[in-house]
């Protein structure tokens, strides 16, 4: 055999390699960028220092992200300064360790780099070697506000390229574009991390910035002299490279040549022998690729978990800003509404069909903008401790009134269940979704079973599904006997907007909301079905330790009477909103100031001393909030009450879907009637 020939086989055999190793190193970096995206995703309505006070949620939220990808090592949040914020697997972090001394950190900051991948060195805080995919955070205005990153091992790659390499004859390698070199298989035990500007790869990289091949003998490393192949990955300053020595090519063509001049036994037996290490080699590689193989079907899995939540993350936003704008225009149009009601002292028949028909529809609007927040995980949620025994007990005669004579309903009620965490109404909410979307599935009608029972969620199950934190839940389990659903529907159930109805019958929004609201508690929700065979919908709520709240007695009808209220500061930036919060103030017995943003209500509170009540908007223009205003209101003024309103979560006064405690809080859009029975309830 030639010698150009056996050279050719091996160059082939390489560009297999690369091509392997192309595929893997890409798919990692993806997976790293998808983490990033995910996490600025999670933080991307927190200050650093709500950031800071979230930090074990947010903790438990990180390490749920990447606790199924093998090369990811840890997740960081660092602030402007490069002090950690959070982590995915340390909690808490270590105070006093900055990052601002670093080369990535220095670059996003005063380089204004939008990625970085760093050289290997010794975290910090863990203490391991690493090295670093890396974002910039950055501000609207386009400042500089820290960074996200993400620890490679190396160890990740060097397994990788060893699935795929032969060390006898390869050396696979990841390398930046300034020569440092990332990961190498074999391992080097030298000192040398980094190729010198005058390299073959240097310049080969300078010739070809993409991909090619260069001879070289690597003095730096041990002296072997190669041939090697390099691709550069996609959007990064990275090199995937694969080097085979050329004495393993030379030592390959004698030995072939040597088997031909042999003749008889000889001969038949060399045939043989290199068939059958041929043959071990195919069996070599084939177990490699199939290795490889299924690594890249467990990162796809992980990755296209990632992108769901990405996508109903990036859906969801887009919803809650719609329903944001929505609220303050229902609160507009039912203000006013609510105002002419009260200026007509004795209407027409007519009239007040019309004006009930108004009402009807500012209310069908505003369950609307609660579904599409629901969905969103953007609902204001007020947590109890619950017995879902008696939530379920206490539902039963809405459910016969609501599902009609032809679906019987059975409950099975499990004995010493847990209290579980959850908002009340939300949650009955929920139930009668689902039980009317199982009332629609079962049209020639059918019996509807609503079970309870504890449940622990394990690690495998949470490996399985994607968002599920192992743990105790209290579970509702709501099932029919009607058509069921195929894999491709139970796939988009929970997609917004995405029905099986017909036109008209449904918006879609049912299942979407219950997903949202669950998933907002830190819950679970799972569809079991098959066609013709019923459906199951199964709701897991965290379990609650602690003793459950008082509830609240109905609040009773307030009478309004003229002059008798307290001294108001109205604060909202939408005219239309503020324009009925000021005349629902007055219909409430108010004196009332008016005021467009923070530094405007706190030069009247300056000026007016009298006033007694902040009635303030969460999301203010001008650089400071509701919460921020209410802070440096009531340090001048500590007597100073204070109540919120907003119909929105992403901000300063609810955290995680839970308002926080003590807040005053109305959601828009709102009453005269609620607000006096509100402003009544503070004392006043």
């Amino acid at each position: 055999m030639a010698y150009g020939e056996t050279q050719r086989q091996y160059e082939e055999r390489v560009s297999r390699t690369l091509d392997l190793l192309y595929v893997g190193a890409r798919a990692t970096f993806e997976t790293q960028q998808l983490v990033v995206s995910n996490v600025l995703g999670l933080i991307d309505d927190l200050n650093d220092g709500e950031i800071r006070q979230n930090e074990a949620k947010l903790h438990e939220q990180l390490q749920h992200l990447v606790r199924k990808l093998p090369q990811v090592e840890d997740v960081f949040v660092l602030d402007k300064d490069g002090l950690p914020l959070v982590a995915a697997n340390v909690f808490p972090l270590p105070a006093n360790v900055s990052a601002a001394d670093r080369p990535y950190f220095i670059a996003h900051r005063d380089a204004k780099e939008t990625r970085y991948v760093s050289e290997t060195f010794r975290s910090r805080i863990k203490g391991s070697e690493v090295f670093q995919y890396s974002e910039r955070r950055q501000r609207p205005d386009g400042g500089f506000d820290g960074v996200v990153l993400v620890a490679i091992p190396p160890a990740y790659f060097a397994k990788l390229f060893e699935h795929a390499s032969e060390p006898d004859e390869y050396t696979t390698s990841l390398i930046r574009a300034d020569g440092e070199l990332l990961a190498r298989f074999p391992a080097y035990a030298g000192s040398t991390t980094r190729l010198e500007p005058g390299s073959a790869f240097m310049r080969a990289i300078a010739a070809d910035r993409d991909s090619g091949s260069y001879n070289t003998r690597s003095g730096s490393f041990d002296g072997v002299a190669r041939t090697v192949a390099y691709r550069k990955l996609p959007d990064l300053p990275v090199y995937v490279a694969v080097g085979v020595a050329r004495d393993a090519v030379r030592q390959a063509w004698l030995h072939r040549m040597g088997s031909h001049l042999l003749f008889g036994l000889p001969a038949t037996l060399a045939l043989f022998a290199l068939a059958l290490l041929a043959s071990r080699r195919a069996a070599s590689q084939g177990e490699t690729l199939e290795r490889l193989r299924e690594e890249q079907i467990k990162r796809t899995a992980a990755e296209e978990s990632l992108r769901q939540s990405q996508k109903m993350t990036a859906v969801g936003q887009l919803t809650a800003g719609i329903a944001h704008d929505f609220n303050n225009l229902l609160t507009g149009i039912g203000g006013a509404i609510e105002m002419i009601g009260r200026r007509v002292q004795q209407p027409t028949p007519e009239v007040v069909r019309f004006l009930d028909l108004a009402r009807t529809g500012v209310a069908r609007a505003a369950t609307l903008t609660q579904r599409m927040l629901a969905f969103s995980r953007q609902q204001p949620l007020q947590i109890e401790s619950i017995d879902a025994n008696r939530l379920v007990t206490g539902m039963s005669e809405l459910l016969r009134r609501t599902l009609g004579e032809t679906v019987a309903i059975e409950t099975v009620l499990g004995g010493g269940l847990w209290r579980a965490k959850a908002d009340p109404a939300q949650l009955e909410a929920a139930v009668l979704n689902l039980a009317i979307n199982a009332r629609d599935a079962m049209p020639g009608g059918g019996t509807l079973t609503i079970e309870t029972a504890n449940a622990h969620l394990d690690d495998a199950y949470a490996a399985a599904n994607v968002e599920v934190t192992p743990g105790q839940f209290v579970m509702i389990a709501v099932s029919d006997t009607g058509t069921g659903m195929d894999q491709q529907t139970i796939a988009r159930a929970f997609e917004p907007f995405f029905t099986t109805k017909e036109r008209g019958q449904g918006t879609g929004l049912g299942l979407s909301m219950t997903f949202g609201y669950v998933k907002q508690i830190g819950g679970h929700l799972k569809i079991y079905s098959e066609l013709g065979h019923g459906t199951t919908v199964k709701l897991y709520l965290p379990r609650a330790h602690m003793e459950v709240g008082a509830v609240p007695e109905p609040a009773p009808s307030v009478s309004i009477a003229a002059g008798n209220g307290p001294i108001v500061l109205v604060v909202e930036d939408d005219p239309v909103v503020r324009d009925f919060a000021v005349a629902a103030c007055r219909e409430c017995g108010c004196s009332v100031y008016e005021a467009g943003d923070g530094e405007q209500a706190l030069r009247l509170l300056e000026q007016h001393t009298d006033i007694e009540l902040l009635f303030t908007d969460v999301g203010l223009p001008g650089g400071m909030n509701g919460r921020q205003l209410a802070g440096a209101a009531t340090a001048r003024r500590p007597d100073l009450k204070v109540l919120y309103m907003t119909g929105y979560t992403a901000n300063a006064i609810v955290h995680h879907g839970v308002i926080d405690a003590g807040v005053n809080f109305l959601g828009k859009p709102f009453s005269v009637t609620a607000l006096a029975a509100k402003i009544k309830g503070m004392g006043f």
